[in-house]
């Protein structure tokens, strides 16, 4: 007989989840159902990408994978939402009537914009997760001068970022006395506000009790007047068909290292999924490019019947103006010592070391240095400061010396 994989969710994760059964030799059916009109797409060019092009026709390039190969994979792309999962019968009701059994389900529901209380979307005011909202928003600034942006995480400040190079006046008003505070160190946080001021974007921090109003022209926020709001206050999980399913969540649904849930055969991935991450098991929630791919991969293959866990070394990126910020580790960890290897033109590579060990790296332009020293993050390797400061000693022939040292090898720099 027959096996049904159904995958609900039909963003990024389920669409790799949906490629990765088929690489690893899954043969039976696969349904990939989401609630959005459009084919599974990536969401990090919905705040830049789709807000700075140039042409309305061919402003979004994101698709995760061309019309062909869900053909090709016999992989089943259906637009219709789940509106109830029994695990005890294996089957899914869908809105538009109908049930779909399955052998194996994997949750791949993702997140929603948090909503800030009273602030309903409007006329001008704007909550940024999905293309549509993307696109609302790019008609918009057509005829925009001015934007409030609520919010000074990474999506308000790439939106920020974007509106400043159309040439709108920005302001962000930051609940917290500095920029993501629980992301960046405090040195590399204040060159992030500097960048921004120097392209004209004006902070108000300390912005904890705010008054958004609309009105004919316009949005109103603490009486001050602008053609347009974006509210960036981050995301919350959409783990509600799993609860009303019976299903164990804890900020999002609950998956053990096999991204198995609590319910048989059923498994979760992506920003929806909180697993326990690290030596302690401490439960975590990734929003990122890189989770959404790679989790999926792993419950995939779990899926298709190997015995994989997940077990990620973080990373985040964001793109602002002409810097390419990249974050390597769990950002907020406790660090002993930073030390920084600058370059021309801004670029910088930030390393936190704790006990000799590289914790948490950020890069700003320098994305290959960041590569270099992946694997002594990776492998919690001890290295020397004084050499990793030193900028005459290449980070890549670094890695092999100590790699090799702890190998039992002789390496010599070179």
């Amino acid at each position: 007989m027959t096996q049904t994989v159904l995958i609900i969710g039909a963003g990024q994760a389920g669409a790799r989840a949906a490629e990765a059964l088929r690489t690893y030799g899954f043969e039976g059916r696969i349904v990939l159902a989401g609630d959005e009109r459009h084919a599974p797409y990536e969401r990090p060019p919905l705040s830049k990408d789709v807000l700075l092009a140039p042409d309305d026709d061919d402003c979004f390039k994101g698709w995760v994978h061309t019309a062909e190969l869900y053909d090709e994979a016999r992989i089943e792309w259906l637009d219709d939402r789940v509106l109830r999962l029994d695990t005890q019968r294996h089957a899914a009701t869908l809105e538009r009537g109908g049930e779909l059994r399955y052998d194996r389900c994997l949750l791949t529901t993702g997140g929603r914009a948090r909503r800030l209380a009273d602030v309903p979307e409007g006329p001008h005011t704007f909550y940024l997760r999905t293309l549509d909202d993307a696109m609302r928003l790019r008609s918009r600034l057509a005829t925009a001068r001015s934007a409030a942006v609520i919010g000074g995480g990474f999506l308000g400040l790439e939106f920020a970022a974007s509106a400043r190079t159309r040439g709108l006046d920005v302001s962000v008003f930051e609940s917290a006395a500095s920029l993501l505070s629980r992301a960046l160190p405090p040195m590399l946080s204040e060159r992030l506000r500097a960048k921004h001021e120097t392209h004209g974007v004006r902070f108000v921090f300390d912005a904890k009790h705010l008054q958004v109003r609309e009105h004919a022209t316009g949005v109103q926020v603490n009486g001050e007047h602008f053609d347009l709001c974006v509210v960036a206050i981050g995301q919350e999980p959409n783990d509600e068909l799993a609860k009303v399913a019976g299903i164990a969540t804890n900020n999002g649904i609950s998956v053990d290292r096999h991204c198995r849930t609590s319910a048989p055969d059923v498994y979760a991935a992506g920003d929806c999924a909180n697993f326990p991450y690290g030596a302690n098991d401490r439960a975590t929630r990734l929003e990122s490019w890189q989770n959404a791919q790679e989790q999926a991969i792993v419950a995939a293959r779990n899926i298709a019947g190997d015995a994989v866990t997940y077990a990620p070394t973080p990373w985040f990126w964001t793109d602002q103006y002409d810097w390419n910020l990249q974050m390597l580790g769990m950002p907020g960890g406790a660090v002993d010592r930073w030390i920084e290897r600058a370059g021309a033109d801004g670029k910088t590579l930030l390393m936190g070391l704790r006990d000799g060990v590289i914790v948490h790296a950020l890069a700003i332009n320098q994305g290959g240095e960041l590569r270099a020293i992946r694997r002594l993050v990776e492998d919690a390797l001890p290295v020397d400061a004084g050499m990793l400061a030193d900028p005459t000693i290449k980070l890549r022939q670094l890695e092999r010396l100590i790699r090799s040292t702890h190998s039992g090898d002789q390496g010599v720099l070179v």
